[in-house]
């Protein structure tokens, strides 16, 4: 197993990066920085660029213009070498939470601001898009149904998100059949907010694969549970299957699902517990670990562990490169340092 680990930066707060491959080759890296903590007023997305295939990285950029504004980047996507960035806007709590497009034509060097994603309402999170066999672009989300009303009261009593009234979370998709001219948004599963036996407030994080007979598949972080949960869609996105828990330790983390040549599907994630579930849960986010599953992700029989340092690595994203055999990602640890990782598959024996 050959794997590289590089440092992007280091700050009092470096959380959830995304790393892309820019039309030109180079490694670009948006991720949210400034503040201690979040949420934070003084959040905001910047960018980081190695062209050296991670070996060294420019100093951070802000993607967006300064206004003020709690700034939080959850997707960068490359469509006919344009790179689109999706922001979250706040006030330091999550309230007053509405969304907006970046979009480059210089490999991120530059960006413009073009508007709300068509369909995405406020209090949204935009997800990792994935590309079908058959072509159609699928772009999943997370959305909390708080009416402007609530926004306004939690406004005025100077509340958290998750002081809001609303009672589950909404995981859908967004599907584009003509290359990203037209999206159709087709609401999916719900994950309770409030009630008995669940948290006040949880993190879904949807991440999406495909199997070999198109069957799509929703892996959703549900926090205070210990596992993933996961959803399919055997219509293309267009609805899905209840949540049910898999047998998949997760300790409230994001996990992220990448597709490899030949049907082989890969998930990067912090396999462990909370003990009890949803307490210290930034520690037990160890090890940092690659599964890759051969058989539609009945079973996981690659488990590399990339580190088991102790601390919390958090928040993985990245790309499978064209050889098929490395899987270069950014990933946080312990909210200071923002890492890269270049991980190469050691090929399976039928492979």
């Amino acid at each position: 197993m050959n794997t590289r680990i590089r440092l992007i930066h280091r700050s009092q707060f470096s959380c959830e990066p995304i790393l892309r491959r820019c039309p030109n080759g180079d490694l670009l890296c948006l991720c949210q920085i400034g503040g201690v903590t979040e949420p934070s007023p003084d959040n905001r997305v910047a960018w980081f660029r190695s062209q050296d295939n991670g070996e060294t990285w420019s100093a951070p950029v802000n993607v967006h213009p300064e206004d003020g504004r709690a700034v939080y980047a959850t997707e960068v996507f490359l469509l006919d070498d344009v790179i689109y960035a999706f922001l979250t806007f706040h006030n330091g709590k999550f309230v007053n939470w509405t969304c907006t497009t970046m979009q480059s034509r210089d490999n991120g060097h530059t960006w413009e601001d073009i508007g709300v994603f068509p369909g995405l309402p406020n209090y949204s999170f935009v997800r990792g898009m994935i590309r079908r066999r058959n072509g159609e672009i699928v772009i999943p989300y997370q959305h909390y149904p708080v009416t402007p009303e609530d926004n306004e009261r939690l406004v005025k009593q100077n509340g958290y998100c998750w002081d809001s009234l609303a009672r589950y979370v909404e995981n859908g998709v967004f599907i584009s059949r003509d290359q990203g001219k037209s999206y159709t948004r087709y609401p999916g599963v719900q994950i309770p907010l409030k009630g008995e036996n669940q948290p006040n407030w949880t993190w879904t994080e949807p991440t999406l694969a495909e199997l070999s007979d198109g069957t799509l598949v929703m892996l959703l972080r549900v926090c205070k549970t210990n596992y993933l949960w996961r959803s399919e869609s055997t219509d293309g996105g267009i609805t899905w299957s209840e949540a049910v828990k898999t047998d998949i330790p997760n300790p409230s983390n994001k996990p992220k699902l990448l597709a490899l040549p030949r049907g082989r599907i890969a998930l990067i994630h912090t396999p462990n517990f909370c003990s009890p579930p949803g307490v210290n849960s930034l520690l037990a986010r160890v090890p940092l670990s690659v599964w890759i599953s051969d058989d539609d992700m009945k079973t996981w029989g690659y488990q590399k562990v990339i580190s088991d340092f102790p601390g919390g690595f958090c928040y993985p994203d990245g790309v499978v490169e064209e050889d098929g055999r490395h899987i270069r990602f950014s990933i946080e640890y312990s909210r200071y340092n923002l890492l890269f990782i270049d991980h190469e598959v050691e090929s399976s024996p039928e492979h």
